[in-house]
């Protein structure tokens, strides 16, 4: 009955709406065809307005007045002249009534009158609209329509009612059995039943696309054969202990998928009961392999970390000495005469020491640290001079059945890079990819420009925006799975230790990514491997690169400087340098020393170390010097990395930067350029 009320609402409700749109449609048209025989009567009586024949038009006025039902009828010349104005007599006693009831109104009408394309008049007029009666005509039309369709929805509804009855019930069924159906397999973890005897029974659709269930649901199957080898004893006293109603917990197994390889899970059972019989059990388990993958980078994260720390300190110990392998032979230099048989093997010391600071450089770079001035270049440029370099000369002398080839776009972005570190990374990329092809084979290095949406491209985690990628393939043998993951770690390699790589290489280009705000990619398969350098676009311009290897350029005049440095031998490495270039120089041991000597004696310069021993370092030695000397020029050099402590002093002033062990061309240009820079007395923001 209930139904049936509902469907006589909607009944109404239709009836409703059709005579509403019934009553628009029907407006409209009236008010359309009003003003096409307003349009029609001013065509009509133009003959009459332009010859002035006010008593030729109006018994046709007076008849369309009677014929449609206007109020009043104005018609007035093109000047606002009167031509003659009609009215109607009074409208009869039904016709008040329903007027006063606003079931009769009123709407004005005007149209211009044209004779010969010209307009000669306008007439005016006010319509009485009465479509009342024949809406009231087919509102009882509508009427009788409905009465006849709710009968007949009537007799329907008793002969359906107790069919729909017995249908629902069976529906309801069926339909909670499809929402269960539904919501276990919109679940992103495993579901099966199994029964007493361990078979599936039932599973969900991801775990039966994981354990390759589709086709052997029709042959019984027990879960525990899904259990990798050594774990099925485990899994046989967990599923025991599940059907004996004992809460076995969560518990971790590898399982075997359906490509064969394993996975972890975690695992929930609890019994199914008929009747309070157990007639088997009920699973759920959760691929953890997101959460292992985790834990492994964490850990990594933990030893590249350690590795870094250690990294550092080395590093830092190893600048200090090679210092003396490299200034010592330039010092000796100096003075020896050309023809003299010690310049080869003291040349062959300093390219040593030079040598052993690339290495020392690799270490830094683990460290998470380049200690080194970013310029704005083409990226194409930095390969050119990679390619031009004795070490690429020497490695394909090495392996003449090796070709390489360039694939270089034409509008690639420019980036900003330390091009030391950038072109080093090529030639680390570059050798793996010469050793990892016995035979022939083909190297690509290439540049494009790639745009990264907002979501993480491949899982790189780079932020969206627009990148220069330099790609280094090869048609080698690729990569094994088990080694891709560990690539980038320091000291892992495959290589003779010692003969053929450090085992730093890739570890070098993963930190000097991560320096320059990009990343590394790598993809590897039979048919070779391809490495992804990522760089953030910039706008600015190019770098211009003012270089002279005359050192008379960069002499002085006799200004002071103070060396600090907790390093005897670094000190006096420094001063015979600075000393050999017309500077006059001093030297301390501790920012202490230093600060208590600027109070005494103003320095045009201060060389100043970064990591010192116990006491003040660089930063803090710094901060107290400009309070007694504001404005106070200084560099800064370092054996280990541009870290936060020197960021922070070139924020107070200190405007140059070193790294240590460095050649007498570099601390002679970084000198004379700390000397002739003007430094603002204030903080530089």
């Amino acid at each position: 009955m209930l139904r049936f009320k509902s469907k006589l609402s909607l009944c109404f409700i239709i009836f409703l709406i059709t005579l509403i749109g019934v009553a628009v449609v029907y407006i409209k048209k009236d008010y359309s065809y009003d003003i096409n025989q307003f349009k029609i009567h001013a065509t009509i009586i133009a003959d009459d307005v332009w010859a002035v024949n006010p008593a030729g038009a109006k018994p046709y006025l007076q008849l369309a007045m009677h014929v449609n039902s206007y109020k009043y009828l104005t018609v007035t010349h093109l000047s606002g002249e009167p031509f003659t104005h009609l009215t109607s007599p009074a409208l009869p006693r039904l016709d008040q009534i329903l007027s006063k009831l606003k079931l009769i109104w009123t709407k004005k009408i005007s149209a211009d009158i044209h004779f010969n394309g010209r307009i000669i008049g306008r007439i005016e007029g006010e319509k009485y609209v009465r479509v009342i009666y024949p809406l009231t005509n087919i509102m009882i039309f509508l009427l009788l329509i409905m009465i006849t369709i709710v009968f007949f929805l009537y007799l329907y509804s008793n002969r359906k009612y107790l069919e729909q009855q017995i249908s629902e019930r069976t529906k309801n069924l069926q339909g909670s059995e499809r929402r269960f159906h539904d919501l276990v397999n919109l679940l992103p973890e495993m579901v099966w039943e199994a029964d007493y005897l361990g078979k599936i029974t039932y599973a969900n659709q991801i775990a039966m696309h994981r354990l390759g269930l589709s086709e052997r649901l029709e042959q019984p199957v027990s879960w525990s054969s899904f259990v990798v080898p050594g774990l099925q004893q485990q899994a046989a006293s967990y599923f025991e202990a599940s059907l004996r109603g004992d809460d076995p917990g969560l518990k971790e197994f590898r399982l075997v998928s359906s490509g064969g390889g394993a996975f972890p899970v975690l695992l929930r059972s609890s019994p199914i009961l008929e009747d309070e019989i157990t007639v088997g059990t009920r699973f759920i388990a959760i691929d953890i392999s997101d959460r292992h993958a985790l834990e492994e980078q964490l850990r990594r994260a933990q030893k590249m970390k350690a590795i870094g720390l250690m990294a550092g300190g080395v590093a830092h110990d190893l600048n200090n000495i090679l210092s003396g392998v490299i200034n010592y032979p330039e010092l000796m230099l100096i003075d020896l005469p050309d023809d003299s048989p010690l310049r080869r093997p003291l040349q062959a010391i300093r390219k040593s020491g030079l040598q052993a600071a690339a290495v020392v450089s690799d270490l830094l770079t683990v460290a998470r640290g380049v200690a080194a001035v970013k310029v704005v270049i083409d990226p194409r440029s930095l390969i050119r001079e990679y390619l031009d370099s004795p070490e690429f000369y020497q490695l394909t002398a090495f392996n003449p059945q090796l070709s390489v080839n360039t694939n270089f776009s034409a509008d690639i972005h420019r980036i900003s890079c330390s091009p030391v570190h950038v072109k080093k990374c090529l030639m680390n990329l570059v050798t793996n990819a010469f050793e990892a092809i016995n035979g022939k084979g083909t190297i690509t290095i290439a540049t494009a420009n790639r745009f990264i949406t907002a979501e993480p491209d491949e899982g790189t985690s780079l932020a969206a925006g627009e990148y220069a990628v330099i790609t280094v393939r090869d048609n080698g043998p690729g990569i094994l799975a088990k080694d891709l993951k560990h690539i980038f770690e320091p000291f892992y390699t495959k290589k003779t230790m010692g003969r053929s790589g450090t085992g730093l290489g890739l570890a070098v280009v993963w930190n000097t990514m991560k320096d320059h705000d990009g990343t590394v990619t790598v993809t590897s398969d039979k048919n070779g491997t391809v490495f992804d350098l990522y760089f953030p676009r910039t706008q600015a311009q190019h770098t211009i690169n003012k270089e002279t290897a005359d050192l008379a350029v960069y002499r002085g005049t006799g200004q002071t400087i103070l060396v600090v440095d907790d390093e005897q031998q670094q000190r006096d490495i420094a001063i015979q340098v600075l000393s050999s270039l017309g500077y006059r120089v001093s030297s301390v041991a501790s920012g202490e020393e230093a600060v208590a000597c600027v109070q005494n004696t103003p320095f045009d310069l201060i060389v100043l170390d970064m990591i010192m021993g116990p006491g003040m370092n660089g930063r803090e030695t710094y901060e107290k010097i400009i309070v007694i000397s504001p404005g106070q020029k200084a560099i800064i050099s370092s054996g280990f990395s541009r870290d936060t402590e020197v960021k922070t002093t070139q924020s107070l002033g200190a405007r140059g930067f070193i790294s240590k062990p460095y050649t007498m061309e570099q601390l002679a240009k970084i000198v004379f350029n700390g000397l002739h820079e003007t430094v603002p007395d204030r903080h530089i923001p």
